[in-house]
């Protein structure tokens, strides 16, 4: 025998049962009596209910009322299924004493299964679907199975058929079994949901690739805006896509059929076949290019062709500035081409998608170009502090073309420069430099080429700087100061100008005393001026600052002993330099750096000296002050109070001096927590509530320190049942609805157990199922736990169930819409049976039609439409019944649209259609279109209207019958329009150039096109080509049409004639020779025009041009004009040139010089005999002229130079200079014994080689060796050679210096790794004098810097410098030691936690391998370095990094790497989600939720239905969890949800785990 309570309350859910009860009751009637109390198992169970049960027992008078308990209980409502199970038999007073029983079993048991099923709308389900998937294996052997639509009662269930297609959302059924022998089961409930699958893509197909593009799937069209798409290469047998899904770049086949499917969360789309088609792009081969010089292009024939690379196909056609013969060879002759780039197109069309193969021939024409020769500004002279940085080369040219190269030196194959160019670059030491210009350097052209001169001028020479430096504290006797001890004394004299940074004059030497450290550093300026060049050399005067060891300020603070406070010394100094050391005069610990932490010391005064570091040689005496710690008052030990709730009358009130030991007096109590019981030190217990209440003892005593101890006073708490509300609640029969019995309480504590006490079966836990339960009143009794001793007695509330009124059974109206006048008004209650007066008609799609029981028929459209009929009687109990009224739909012909479609003929398009139904509206488009003017242009319901001449054209519809239902015919209208063609003049001629707008043609609003037909109008601004053919239209202003027909216009372009240009400058030649007057031409004349001499065409005709003699010209400038007779409509043209005749030139005779750098000046030109003057000297001499200065001129061959047009003339004069002796500069220098032997020549300064020492140095050269030479002053002699005749001699005064080693305080030194020692950390372990220098070898040659990090086991060595900045010779050692902890071990390095268990910080310990509990050896940060520590209490964060570092015991050093753990806390198992909740706001289920959802599935999507299938709530991670409201589009009243069974989907999400279904149950 197989009962379930569940089962029995969703049977008995399904039907409203409605229960008359006999209100009479007769206390001498018989009890029923049962005959068979084991009866055979019934056959045919389905729909089997209590009143069929009856017919089993004998009704003893008074009624038959079945129980399920042998006594007490709630009675089954005749009408409810019954399930298996064992039944007692009561009459309708309840009142038998002994009920009799009976079992009864069904011979077909119930399934015990979850009947429900989701299906995809684009399966298209059916009933027989739902039967092959669900019910199939329950079916009993041989037997069947039969399914039933479930209906609203008193409606029986309607029986499906198996090919019924099963609607959208949620359809309600009930199923009944059939076994071989016919013996049906009882109704089991099932729910099919049918959710609505994504919409289908639409691709195009085939689709078309040129294989060129390398196309792939991501190029495919999907056809569908969806993003959630995938493809697939195949299908199964049963149409499913073949896995797995193909990436985005899988390169396309051709030939070849893709899917395309929509994956939806739930359901996917068909998948829709996308065939592909790759087409081969032709070959054109690849570009090739042409090169030839203007006067070398070949004049025969060529194929294009052959120029091509690759492998071209011959299948294409050239194009370009010539025609080309011979098809694909492209044979051209391209001898008529002037200077540019041509370029040759060959083109290969292409019938597919790839784009037409094109390659080119480009054709370079180059003109030869003209490198020119010298310019009067040849050659340039510079200083060399003067020189440009932005040169412009081709100022020292003329007559040449420009871009070309140029090159340093007289070759076009030297180095290349750029012009303009930059000559402050430091190569351009005094001198003189070549630069060549070339053209045609790349081209075929023959390559030409002219050389110029930049001269570069030395610059005189004001010193090098060595600039000073003062103290602040040293000015006074360092005042005057000379500025020439800050010259090096290299410069060439002393006689040149001082001046300050505003170029303001200064007297040599100046006071410094006014001079301070912010104005530092303060520059003058030295300038010396040699008469051409000059050279200034700046000096800098700094004033350094002295140290300040502060003053102590007035009155030193005090603390309260155990204040946590960091006190800075410096706040106890003012107008300090805060760099220096602070000693911790009293040994107190505290010190750290300038900060002392107070909170360890004792009471006392301490003592602290700071040393400010010196500043240079300066320094200040030490300075001290203090800091004291008072002691604290004793406030005495606190000891805890504890007591009940019901204790504390007898307690109260409480003295708290009672609770401490060893207090001091004169303090204060006080109530930490505003509890308003304390007065005085008593405390009245009766005015507190449960919980803990701190009360605080303070003592402030003289010095202001305060302590305090807290005495804790804890109320326990006592159980309350609770008091029931003032009424209890009231529901209607057959509400499914979960009551919570403690919302039937208030004020009670919900732990304990509640009674059900009239054994209704509806209790679970403090909930009641009432769905299940007939009319009548139902109490309950709550028992509250115990707290401790303390109880509380027992409380009863009640539930009241009330029937439910009857509405009737409805029948349906069903009208066409042409029936409705006949048949209005309805009414409605004509379509009810049975039932009950006193209710009210409801419009449930407010049509607007009802009027009390009325509908008026007239009033509603095409459609369903909804009228409810409804009671709600005395107890607020609802029932309803709808009646569905159908208007059913009549054709509709249409209405023609306002204004019919124009068209002109020239933009109708071939095979242009009209589609007819576009001209009208609100049209049913099922009929037939006639073509009334027999046009033969109509198809169905479309026109082709590239056929139609000018004219309207109509055509009627006749609509299709619905039914009997017709419509009238409507007739449309298509105007076809043309415009005549304009009038122009066919030829029209234009000089030069002309444009669109300068055809004329008369008509209305022309357009020009270059096509007779088709095309795109041109722009009025295009230019017109000689010999084209242009068309003109007009348009009409009334129909806007072009002309379909155009006029044709020849336009012709004559050229105007070009005389040329004149060279600039003109023909310049000797008068001994011819001359080419074409010359004086740039080359861009045209070819057949005459030359005149003078300056127009009036003088004299010069007979032959090319050669004209000019033999005895005296030397002048001579005018020649050159005249071009110009075609009509264009002008004559002419250009008149210059001549320039000139005589020939005398450059003397050759001579030479000889001279000393010392000597005077020497005019070059007085060497050379009777030359003529006005020549030019190369190289250049530094005066401009001929006048040659030894002093700044160098020795060289000096070339004297005549050039005009009757050639060059030339003389030279050799000249040799001897360099004076140059001993150098005198100088001083220090020199430290560290640094070692010192070559003294280095501070000479640039002197010559080969000079003697006195006195003699112990090296026998200038090295100077500090260990055995002495200060002193040692000079540099050498010899003057002829003509020379002064020797030259420099002094060099040394000084010696060094200073002891550094102290060593702690030779040997030890670090932790983690804190990353530095060299800086170092200094501790010495004392030193100056300034220390730390160096990583005894050899001292690898100096560190302070922030270097220290290696464990090396040596150290030190050295420090003296004011005069020597380091000391003799180094210290200081020996290093670092040590490291290793980096702690996991034990389980996969170990995961859950979030729900609270992990925290001791849990990630434990598993650290070296982890000590009673050391507590581990440290946790929040960061891999530095970071904060994080205490061991704190809770775990999930995917969160921690990171640990082991404590080594003996050093005390924590790891220097740190063991990174990121936590998982996902190990929570298998998630179990809850079966119900109960959103009515008393804190507690008030959402359906499990704890940190969001964490342990992240992605997590959850649907929940109703039991009609739609979706009233979807939620992630990010929304809000499920609180009984809908947060879909439908809601119901306010968007509460009804009390009730509902169903989820959880997707996991996760990778791993499969969606699962299940129920939940809302109560309130």
């Amino acid at each position: 025998m197989k009962t379930t309570l569940l089962f029995r309350n969703v049977l008995k859910s399904t039907f409203y049962m409605l229960l008359f009860l006999c209100t009479s009751l007769s206390v001498y009637a018989q009890c029923p009596t049962i005959t068979d109390p084991a009866p055979p198992a019934i056959c045919n169970a389905s729909g089997f209910t209590f009143n069929d049960l009856s017919t089993y027992a004998t009704d003893g008078g008074n009624g038959i009322v079945w129980y399920d308990v042998a006594t007490g209980g709630v009675p089954f409502d005749s009408t409810g299924l019954v399930i298996e199970g064992v039944y007692y038999a009561d009459d309708n007073s309840g009142s038998c004493g002994s009920r009799a029983s009976i079992t009864i079993d069904f011979t077909i048991d119930p399934t015990g299964r979850f009947l429900d099923r989701i299906y995809c709308s684009n399966t298209s389900p059916i009933i027989q679907d739902y039967i092959d998937d669900v019910l199939t294996p329950s079916i009993p052997s041989g037997g069947s199975v039969e399914v039933y639509y479930s209906s609203i009662p008193p409606n029986p269930p309607v029986l499906a058929n198996p090919t019924d297609v099963l609607p959208l959302l949620g359809t309600n059924v009930l199923v009944v079994f059939i076994d071989n022998s016919g013996c049906r089961s009882q109704f089991e409930p099932g729910q099919i949901f049918v959710i609505n699958a994504p919409q289908d893509p639409t691709p195009t197909s085939p689709q078309e690739f040129c294989a060129s593009t390398n196309p792939t799937l991501a190029d495919l069209d999907t056809g569908t805006l969806a993003t959630n798409i995938n493809w697939y290469s195949g299908l199964d047998g049963f149409g499913n896509p073949v896995l797995p899904s193909l990436s985005l770049s899988t390169p396309l086949v051709d030939g070849n059929t893709y899917y395309v499917q929509i994956d939806d969360i739930f359901c996917d789309s068909n998948p829709i076949p996308v065939t592909v088609n790759i087409d081969t792009p032709v070959d054109a081969g690849s570009s090739g290019t042409l090169q030839y010089c203007e006067d070398n292009i070949p004049a025969t024939d060529f194929n294009l062709f052959d120029e091509l690379g690759g492998f071209p196909q011959t299948t294409g056609n050239w194009t370009g500035p010539l025609s080309t013969t011979n098809g694909h060879l492209g044979t051209v002759n391209i001898s008529t081409l002037i200077a540019g780039t041509h370029v040759f197109t060959y083109t290969i069309s292409t019938a597919g998608v790839c784009p037409p193969g094109i390659s080119t021939v480009a054709i370079t024409i180059y003109e030869p170009l003209s490198s020119g020769n010298p310019s009067g500004a040849n050659p340039a002279t510079f200083c060399e502090s003067g020189l440009p940085s932005n040169f412009d080369l081709t100022t020292l040219l003329e007559n040449h073309d420009p871009n070309g190269q140029w090159t340093q030196g007289t070759l076009s194959t030297d180095p290349a420069v750029t012009s303009p160019i930059d000559l402050t670059t430091g190569a351009f030491t005094p001198g003189t430099y070549n630069f060549t210009y070339t053209q045609n350097r790349l081209t075929p052209c023959t390559e030409e080429s002219t050389t110029v001169q930049v001269v570069v001028l030395a610059d005189p020479n004001a010193g090098t700087a060595i600039n000073a430096t003062f103290c602040e504290n040293e000015l006074i006797i360092n005042s005057p100061y000379d500025l020439f001890n800050a010259l090096d004394g290299s410069q060439d004299n002393n006689g040149g100008v001082w001046t300050d940074a505003t170029n303001a004059p200064v007297t040599n030497p100046i006071d410094i005393t006014t001079l301070t450290v912010t104005g530092s550093p303060y520059t003058f300026n030295y300038t010396i001026d040699n008469g051409t060049c000059s050279d200034t050399e700046p000096i800098t005067i700094t004033v350094q600052p002295a140290p300040e060891s502060g003053t102590p300020i007035a009155t030193f603070p005090e603390f309260c002993e155990g204040d946590v406070q960091t006190v800075d010394l410096f706040d106890l100094l003012t107008g300090e330099d805060q760099t220096g050391t602070w000693n911790d005069d009293d040994a107190s610990g505290a010190l750290s750096g300038n900060e002392v932490t107070i909170s360890g010391l004792i009471a006392g005064t301490y003592d602290f000296t700071f040393d400010v570091d010196v500043v240079g040689t300066c320094d200040d005496p030490n300075v001290t002050v203090s800091i004291i710690i008072n002691p604290l008052p004793n406030t005495g030990t606190p000891a805890p109070a504890i007591y009940c709730e019901n204790e504390l009358a007898a307690n109260s009130p409480l003295d708290l001096f009672g609770q401490l030991t060893g207090e001091a007096t004169g303090g204060t109590w006080t109530d930490d927590n505003a509890s308003g019981a304390l007065s005085g030190s008593d405390v009245d217990l009766t005015a507190l509530a449960i919980g803990s209440y701190n009360f605080t003892y303070s003592i402030t005593d003289t010095n202001g320190c305060t302590n305090s101890s807290t005495v804790i006073v804890t109320i326990n708490d006592a159980p309350e049942s609770g008091t029931p509300v003032a009424s209890f609640p009231e529901f209607c029969q057959g509400t499914v609805q979960m009551v919570n019995l403690f919302d039937l309480l208030t004020g009670e504590d919900q732990t304990g157990t509640w009674n059900d006490d009239d054994a209704s079966g509806a209790l679970s836990g403090n909930e009641v199922t009432i769905d299940g339960l007939a009319s009548g009143t139902y109490d309950f009794t709550f028992d509250v736990d115990a707290i401790g001793g303390c109880d509380d007695p027992n409380v009863t509330v009640s539930i009241v169930i009330n029937p439910l009124p009857n509405t009737g059974t409805p029948a349906p109206a069903i009208y066409c819409e042409n029936d409705l006048v006949a048949n209005s008004p309805l009414d409605l209650f004509g379509q009810l049976t049975g039932e009950d007066s006193g209710g009210t008609w409801t419009d449930d799609n407010a049509s607007g039609a009802l009027s009390g029981s009325d509908v008026d028929l007239t009033a509603l459209a095409i459609g369903s439409y909804n009228f409810t009929y409804s009671i709600t009687d005395t107890n607020g109990c609802t029932n309803s019944s709808t009646v569905i009224v159908t208007i059913n739909d009549a054709p509709e012909s249409g209405t023609p649209v306002s204004s019919f479609p124009e068209f002109c003929i020239v933009d109708i398009t071939a095979a242009q259609t009209v589609d007819l139904f576009d001209l009208l509206t609100g049209e049913d488009q099922t009929g037939t279109w006639n073509d009334d003017d027999t046009s033969g242009a109509l198809s169905g319901n479309e026109v082709t209207i590239d056929g139609l001449a000018i004219g309207t054209y109509n055509f009627t519809f006749d609509v299709d019958a619905i039914g009997i239902c017709d419509d009238p015919d409507v007739t449309v209208s298509i105007i076809i329009n043309d415009t005549s063609v304009p009038t122009a003049t066919a030829s029209q001629a234009f000089c030069d150039a002309a444009s669109i707008t300068d055809l004329v043609a008369t008509g209305t609003t022309i357009q020009w096109y270059d096509d007779a037909t088709g095309g795109s109008p041109l722009d009025g601004t295009t230019a017109l080509i000689d010999g084209e053919t242009y068309y003109a239209t007009q348009t009409n202003a009334t129909t806007g049409c072009e002309s379909s027909i155009r006029t044709e216009v020849i336009a012709t372009i004559y050229q105007s004639p070009n005389a040329g240009v004149a060279n600039s400058p003109g023909v310049s030649e000797c008068n001994n020779t011819t001359i080419n007057l074409f010359d004086g031409l740039d080359g861009s004349q045209d070819s057949g025009g005459t030359w005149y001499e003078g300056p127009d065409n009036t003088g004299t005709v010069v007979v032959n041009p090319t050669t004209y003699n000019v033999t005895g010209f005296s030397t002048n400038n001579y005018q020649f004009t050159y005249y071009v007779v110009a075609a009509s409509p264009c002008i004559d043209d002419s250009t008149t040139i210059t001549v320039s005749i000139e005589e020939p030139l005398n450059a003397g005779t050759d001579n030479i010089l000889d001279a000393c750098s010392t000597d005077g000046t020497t005019d070059l030109f007085t060497l050379l005999g009777t030359a003529d003057p006005g020549g030019t000297w190369s190289p250049a001499l530094t005066s401009g002229t001929g006048v040659f200065d030894p002093a700044v001129d160098s020795g060289d061959t000096y070339l004297y130079t005549h050039t005009n047009a009757c050639g060059t003339s030339s003389s030279q004069v050799v000249v040799t200079v001897t360099q004076a002796p140059n001993a150098g500069t005198s100088n001083t220098t220090l020199i430290c014994v560290i640094d070692g032997p010192t070559d003294l020549f280095t501070y000479l300064g640039g002197a010559d080689t080969g000079g003697t020492w006195s006195p003699a140095l112990t090296s026998g050269t200038g090295v100077f060796d500090p260990l055995v030479d002495s200060d002193g002053v040692y000079r540099y002699t050498v010899t003057a050679n002829s003509p020379c005749t002064t020797d030259a001699f420099a002094e060099i005064t040394v000084t010696v210096s060094d200073i002891s080693p550094p102290v060593i305080n702690n030779a040997t030194m030890e670090f932790c790794l983690v804190d990353n020692p530095t060299v800086a950390d170092l200094d501790s372990a010495i004392t030193v004098t100056g300034t220390v220098i730390w160096y990583e070898d005894v050899a001292l040659t690898m100096p560190l810097n302070v922030t270097d990090i220290l290696v464990d086991g090396e040596d150290y060595y030190a050295t420090q410098t003296n004011a005069s900045g020597c380091e000391s010779s003799i180094s210290a050692q200081v020996d290093v030691i670092v040590n490291d902890t290793p980096t702690p071990t996991l034990i389980n390095t996969a170990i995961e936690y859950c979030i729900n268990d609270g992990p925290t910080i001791i849990d990630l310990s434990l598993n650290i391998t070296e982890y000590n509990a009673s050391t507590d050896n581990i440290v946790w940060y929040d960061a891999a370095t530095n970071g904060t520590v994080v205490s061991g209490n704190a809770i775990l964060d999930h995917d969160n990094t921690y990171y640990a570092a082991l404590v080594d015991a003996t050093t005390g050093c924590e790891s220097s790497v740190r063991l990174a753990v990121t936590t998982d806390l996902t190990a929570c198992g298998k998630l179990i989600l809850p079966d119900g909740f109960s959103p009515n706001g008393d804190g507690t289920n008030d959402t359906y939720d499990f704890d940190n959802l969001h964490i342990l599935y992240p992605d997590f999507v959850i649907e929940i239905f109703n039991r009609y299938g739609n979706i009233v709530y979807k939620g992630n991670s990010n929304t809000p969890r499920f609180d009984g409201t809908s947060n879909q589009s439908r809601t119901v009243g306010n968007g509460d949800l009804p009390v009730g069974v509902y169903y989820y989907i959880f997707y996991f999400n996760d990778g791993e785990n499969k969606p699962e279904q299940g129920r939940l149950y809302l109560s309130r």
